[in-house]
Parts: structure tokens; C-alpha cells; sequence
């Protein structure tokens, strides 16, 4: 089953979809999937929804989203897209599934790729229920994944001087001067965020990557303290070509993963 929702955050509304596996009941795990940079809740080749798909399938609740001024959701691209607006949309997004009775003894699971996966490390869990967290090619150095690869030098470097940036990704995105003056003004450090977090942690990150290093991943799993698990696979940033060999790596560690942090029948 499929339900599209609308959520509040940041005094407008975000746009969700809920897939819920048939038969659900009450203590049914939820994956709540945050997409990254430019991205929506479709994804990139439908990447997000070919994986809250495969997910349903198998029994698990999914709840997929586009943050305020991305996708579907009200707001504007290049004045709404900011880490601190991103974080704050997510913890609207738990907060609305904890008001849920459905969702009442769920665990939660958070997944994020690429500057998703930098939200999903440094948000500060406000419900008890998130009890794991999936990262796909995270972003672990913002200062430098942005400025080096993501947009590139010359564009960081007319973004820091207050000019708006376009056409990057060769997509007719706009973006204003906020977004890299935040990133370069505060401390967002999601290796050291993570340190301090408890829930298990699945780390995935591609060898063919030529956006976001593998090396950030490999520095967050040494790191990271409570139970984790670092897969090294031969996909890009995307897993362009393997959507199947991804879904299927995540399905085969989603109970694992659980089982880490509680006992959960699935």
C-alpha cells in the first residue's frame, strides 16, 4: 500500500510517500530514507523508490520524502536548501511518525545517501524508536566533497563572494550564496557527530565513486564506536547498472542491523 502525505516543516509543507507492506502490524520496522544534494524522493535513475519498493516487498515499512524546496515539496531550491533546514526537516518528519499510533512500537531505521547520509550522522535522535542508521556514499567532508567535486572550485569560489550559482550537474538547478556560506562558516562534522552515536551503523560506498571520496567512509566507519559494518562494493555514486545487487545488499543486512540494537521478529 501507498500513501502520499504531507508533512509540516519550516511553516510549509514537505511531500512523503508511505509504503506500507500488505498484512502490517503493529512493531513493523520503518526505514525513513533522506535523498541527497539536488536529489528527491524518487531518486536519481528512481533509485529511492525502486529501493522503498524491494523494502515493501519484503516486509518493511518505508517512508521516502523531499526536503522543503526539493521534489514535489513547497519552497524553493536555491533559497530553501541548507544542512540545518535539511536536519530540521527530518526531525519533523520523526516527529510526525511518532504521532502515529501505527508506527507506535516501530523501530526506526534512518537511511541517507550522499548529503542525506551527512544528515542522517549528525541528527540528534529525538525519539527513542530510531534504532539504526544505513549511509550510501555519505558526505563526511562537506568543505571539501563541495568544494573540490560536488560543485567545483570556481563555483564555490563565486558562491563565497554572495553570487548565485547555476547549472551545475549540467541541471538547470539555482542555487544563492547561503548554502556554501553555511557549509563554510559552520562546523558540520559528521565523523565527530557520529562518534557520539549508539545506534548500529551499515556503511556503503563504492569503489567507482568519483563524487563523494571513499575515504570519508572508511575514516567514519574507524571511528564510529557502537556496532557497525562497512561494505565496499564496485558501485558508483549512484549504483548506476547494480539497483538489484543494492537493494539486495541492504535486505540482507536490515535484520542484522536490527538485531543489533533490539530483538525485532522480521
Amino acid at each position: 500500500m501507498k500513501e502520499h502525505l504531507w508533512i509540516a516543516s519550516r511553516r510549509q509543507r514537505l511531500s512523503a510517500m508511505l509504503h506500507l507492506p500488505e498484512g502490517f502490524k503493529p512493531g513493523t520496522p520503518l526505514l525513513v530514507l533522506c535523498h541527497g544534494f539536488t536529489g528527491n524522493k524518487v531518486g536519481y535513475n528512481h533509485l529511492t523508490l525502486n529501493l522503498a519498493n524491494f523494502l515493501e516487498k519484503a516486509g518493511y515499512g518505508v517512508l521516502r520524502f523531499d526536503y522543503i524546496g526539493s521534489g514535489d515539496s513547497d519552497g524553493d531550491f536555491a533559497t530553501d536548501t541548507s544542512i540545518t533546514g535539511w536536519q530540521e526537516d527530518l526531525t519533523n518528519v520523526l516527529q510526525w511518525v511518532d504521532g502515529q499510533d501505527q508506527f507506535a512500537t516501530s523501530p526506526v531505521v534512518l537511511y541517507g545517501h550522499s548529503l542525506g547520509g551527512l544528515v542522517v550522522l549528525t541528527h540528534e535522535d529525538q525519539i527513542e524508536r530510531v534504532m539504526g542508521r544505513i549511509v550510501f556514499a555519505p558526505v563526511t567532508k562537506p568543505v571539501a566533497n563541495f568544494q573540490e567535486r560536488i560543485i567545483g572550485p570556481e563555483l564555490w569560489q563565486k558562491s563565497l563572494r554572495g553570487e548565485k550559482i547555476e547549472n551545475f550537474f549540467d541541471r538547470g538547478f539555482t542555487l544563492y550564496s547561503q548554502f556554501v556560506k553555511g557549509l563554510a562558516t559552520q562546523d558540520y562534522d559528521p565523523i565527530s557527530a557520529a562518534s557520539r552515536l549508539t545506534t548500529p551503523l551499515l556503511i556503503i560506498h563504492g569503489t567507482a565513486d568519483v563524487v563523494v571520496p571513499l575515504a570519508g567512509s572508511q575514516e567514519l566507519y574507524e571511528q564510529y564506536q557502537a556496532p557497525k559494518e562497512f561494505v565496499v562494493t564496485e558501485f558508483d555514486h549512484g549504483a548506476t547498472g547494480k539497483q538489484a545487487e543494492f537493494q539486495q545488499l541492504i535486505g540482507r543486512r536490515l535484520a542484522g542491523l536490527l538485531a543489533d540494537a533490539v530483538p525485532v521478529a522480521v
